[in-house]
């Protein structure tokens, strides 16, 4: 179940970014990072070693669709997993916590990214653009946390 809702954010995260846009005249109103939602969700609902399996798998395939940074992805993922179990040993895991790390975790995201782009030079980016992104980040992202916790609150996902 897990690997299917895995597949299913993927999909939906690269149909949302590739395809969205069109729709709207090249704007987009949601940025997509239903992956990263998903792993913010699955923690603890995997053993540790299956998790960083999980973890570094969907950096590979994230990379390999979105981005031409070899590894970002993979540390990036990673990293959050490192951030969630510090945070664990100081407060109790629960839905709250989630949330707050699932917004921290966007933020940081679109922050590094961010930074990337502004220090290569890349394209042209302002502090309005990472409002704009985590603004619109936030919205979809929180919206299917929320559409998680729904579906699978108190049941198991294998």
């Amino acid at each position: 179940m897990t690997y299917l809702l895995i597949i299913i954010c993927i999909l939906l995260d690269f149909l949302i970014s590739y395809f969205m846009p069109n729709f709207f005249n090249n704007l987009n109103l949601f940025y997509p990072m239903l992956t990263l939602t998903l792993l913010v969700f699955l923690y603890k609902k995997k053993k540790d070693k299956e998790y960083k399996k999980i973890t570094i798998t969907v950096g590979i395939i994230y990379d390999l669709l979105f981005s031409y940074l070899f590894l970002f992805h993979v540390l990036i993922f990673l990293l959050f997993t490192k951030i969630m179990k510090k945070v664990e040993k100081l407060v109790q895991y629960n839905f709250f916590v989630r949330l707050f790390l699932l917004i921290l975790f966007i933020f940081l995201y679109d922050l590094v990214l961010f930074l990337i782009i502004y220090i290569s030079g890349y394209n042209k980016v302002s502090l309005n653009d990472l409002f704009y992104k985590f603004s619109h980040s936030l919205a979809l992202n929180l919206s299917f946390y929320f559409l998680l916790n729904i579906i699978f609150y108190k049941k198991k996902i294998k």
